[in-house]
């Protein structure tokens, strides 16, 4: 039988653990997890994979439980492959439907259809007048098509504003930029050195000036539209501006949760791993 990739993956980290189904039922039931045996034997043959909200968090539960990279095995998942672009980017922007038309334009059916992020490091700075500078952005990126070699890269700027200048930093060059002014969206082509197998990984590094003064902006944020190994976020405000109080927040199947954030030096942070799909941000109060 033909148990596909989920299955064939699924199948080798049990015997790699030396792990039967049983074993792995009661790990979950350990950690307040629920999932059939039968749901589990349908997974590890590959005539079923999971699709659910819940299934998935059981599966990142399976992940750590078989020592495995968080999202190893999800993004072997073919409907998850497939779906990804409608589903997931309707849950992460209200613009899910501009942003979705902007990558068409650009022939891509999602931002993750052939290059998928694994680990991303985000910086955002600051101006003296509470406006933002620039930020920069490297990301680690891993191959799911054969040959690929361009991802989508989608930006959120003020509505109105004028777009960001954007510079190729390293691992590859700016193809075709669009910019939906009225909504405040901007869609690039990221045009990779060479082509990547599949999973083979690469390092992305690229730097976005903000032309338009935006005082009132007091949030970065990032959409993770897949499971992340890590996200890190890095905030650093001018010395003589720094505000009175900062929070992390996570935007997890449509629910809010937030954090106090204590600032450090000039600077705030926040690393999280394991995390997504989903949007993981940082604010900040100048009072």
């Amino acid at each position: 039988m033909d148990h596909g990739r989920f299955g064939s993956a699924f199948s080798e980290a049990l015997t790699a653990r030396s792990m039967s189904l049983g074993a792995l039922h009661r790990s979950l039931e350990a950690r307040g997890v629920r999932v059939s045996l039968a749901t589990l034997s349908y997974w590890r043959s590959g005539q079923r994979e999971p699709e659910q909200a819940g299934s998935l968090r059981a599966l990142a539960e399976i992940e750590q439980i078989l020592l495995l990279d968080p999202g190893a095995l999800e993004s072997l998942i073919e409907r998850r492959r497939r779906r990804v672009g409608d589903d997931v980017l309707a849950d992460l922007s209200e613009d899910h439907e501009a942003i979705r038309s902007m990558l068409a334009q650009l022939d891509f059916r999602s931002p993750s259809d052939r290059l998928v992020d694994r680990e991303v490091t985000l910086k955002y700075e600051i101006g003296a007048d509470g406006a933002p500078l620039r930020s920069t952005y490297v990301v680690v990126v891993e191959s799911i098509q054969p040959q690929a070699d361009r991802r989508a890269s989608v930006l959120r700027i003020r509505p109105g504003a004028e777009p960001p200048r954007i510079t190729p930093l390293g691992g590859y060059h700016l193809g075709e930029v669009l910019h939906d002014r009225e909504r405040g969206i901007v869609v690039g082509e990221m045009l990779l050195d060479r082509p990547l197998v599949v999973g083979e990984t690469a390092l992305l590094e690229q730097e976005v000036e903000y032309t338009t003064p935006d005082p009132d902006d007091n949030c970065y944020f990032y959409w993770a539209v897949r499971r992340m190994t890590s996200v890190s976020l890095w905030i650093r405000f001018h010395p003589e501006l720094v505000p009175a109080r900062c929070e992390h927040y996570t935007i997890l199947d449509g629910e809010e949760q937030v954090e106090e954030l204590e600032t450090f030096g000039s600077s705030v942070s926040r690393t999280v791993n394991g995390f997504g799909p989903g949007t993981l941000g940082i604010r900040w109060h100048w009072s």
